[in-house]
């Protein structure tokens, strides 16, 4: 039913021009509406995330969070707000393009298994975008898998939807810390093979170290709560560390 929707809606606003911008395909749909991959007439291609306009009526103020952040940062990890279209029912950001997969989709679609190596990899790029966020005040609040792209040694971190300026009360930083942990789970678990049905916390069943499992709980909030992004390197380059002279080898991933 949702692969039968995408379809009606992509056929319904293929070939449809927006300010300078045609739209060739949907990108993904959520809550709040729609993405597409659209190209303007010097061929360059774009993300347009269009707002559903009841929801943007009933969300303006929200939505504006996203616009206001993206235009605080400058960070090649991050995609850039190249402006706003505003015709009739039509309201959308148009979105910088960033290349690769998702990994969900290389999870999900490609059934790709994650050496200890490449998770090394991922989690320490993830950790340097989340430094450079926090830095600036950031809380991005939705750190998971259909929002991390990797293409080859890069790693884009897209979706600002939720994202917020931290004030230790209502939007904290641990929301990402969290998000972080659950997203490495993902990987972990990727090449993780169950010898029997029995159903067990991640915890006891997955073969972690000390150090490992010590770390994601702490990330979780299962133990003591991390307070900061630095803490969080530094315990995962320790936890972590066997993979580290590695990274360099196992960045080229190939799917079947």
């Amino acid at each position: 039913m949702v692969e039968l929707m995408r379809c009606f809606s992509e056929l319904k606003h293929r070939g449809k021009k927006y300010g300078e911008y045609t739209i060739e395909e949907v990108a993904g749909e959520g809550r709040y509406g729609l993405c597409f991959h659209a190209k303007n007439d010097h061929g360059q291609r774009v993300v347009l995330k269009r707002f559903k306009p009841s929801i943007f009526a009933r969300n303006s103020d929200k939505n504006a969070h996203e616009a206001v952040i993206l235009s605080k940062l400058r960070d090649y990890r991050i995609p850039e707000l190249l402006g706003v279209i505003n015709e009739k029912s039509f309201y959308a950001f148009v979105l910088e393009l960033k290349p690769g997969i998702t990994l969900k989709d290389m999870l999900f679609k490609y059934n790709y298994k994650f050496s200890d190596e490449e998770i090394f990899d991922i989690g320490i790029k993830i950790i340097n975008i989340i430094k450079y966020l926090h830095e600036n005040g950031v809380a991005h609040r939705d750190i998971r898998i259909p929002n991390v792209l990797v293409d080859q040694e890069d790693v884009y971190l897209i979706d600002f939807g939720l994202a917020r300026f931290a004030d230790n009360n209502l939007y904290k930083y641990d929301l990402d810390y969290s998000y972080f942990g659950d997203l490495l789970l993902y990987l972990i678990y990727s090449s993780f093979q169950k010898k029997d049905k029995k159903r067990q916390p991640w915890y006891e069943e997955l073969p972690l170290k000390e150090k490992q499992q010590h770390f994601l709980k702490r990330l979780m909030g299962l133990d003591i709560i991390y307070e900061s992004i630095t803490d969080i390197e530094t315990d995962f380059n320790d936890a972590f560390t066997i993979a580290k002279d590695c990274t360099r080898a196992q960045t080229n991933f190939e799917f079947e």
